[in-house]
């Protein structure tokens, strides 16, 4: 009957330091941040801040949805929603023939027109649209 307590002991235990092992190694692969995450942090970090005043996004548009905008290229779609104050631009001819930038009014971007869409990168990791310009028309 010893015999058999001590064995029933020493499974127990070991089954005991297995799990808190298990439980260990859990939370500090939880708690521990990834260096993807870090080098993600870092780039939206850099990206939001004052000195990158703006980027801009180019494709085709494949979706108009209220004020948002679907732009598509080499098989890549990204999703900008437009302010109400963010201007839209577009190439007309002036009276000499000449191509001369216009503002227009949002609903002048139609689907399959080319964009190119300024956005600025928000420190939450935001898009926040600055301004569109209609390249090509359909």
């Amino acid at each position: 009957m010893n015999k058999l307590n001590s064995t029933f002991l020493m499974v127990i235990s070991g089954l005991v330091i297995l799990v808190l092992g298990f439980g260990a190694g859990f939370f500090y692969k939880t708690f521990q941040v990834s260096p993807q995450l870090e080098k993600s942090m870092a780039l939206i970090k850099t990206l939001s801040s004052k000195t990158v005043l703006s980027t801009v996004a180019y494709g085709q548009v494949s979706e108009i949805t209220g004020n948002d905008i679907t732009l598509s290229y080499n098989g890549d779609n990204i999703k900008i929603s437009m302010t109400e104050n963010s201007p839209v631009y577009s190439f007309v001819n002036d009276s000499s023939g000449n191509p001369v930038q216009k503002k227009v009014d949002f609903k002048q971007i139609k689907i399959g027109d080319s964009l190119n869409i300024t956005i600025k990168l928000l420190p939450d990791g935001q898009i926040q649209s600055q301004s569109a310009l209609i390249l090509v028309s359909r």
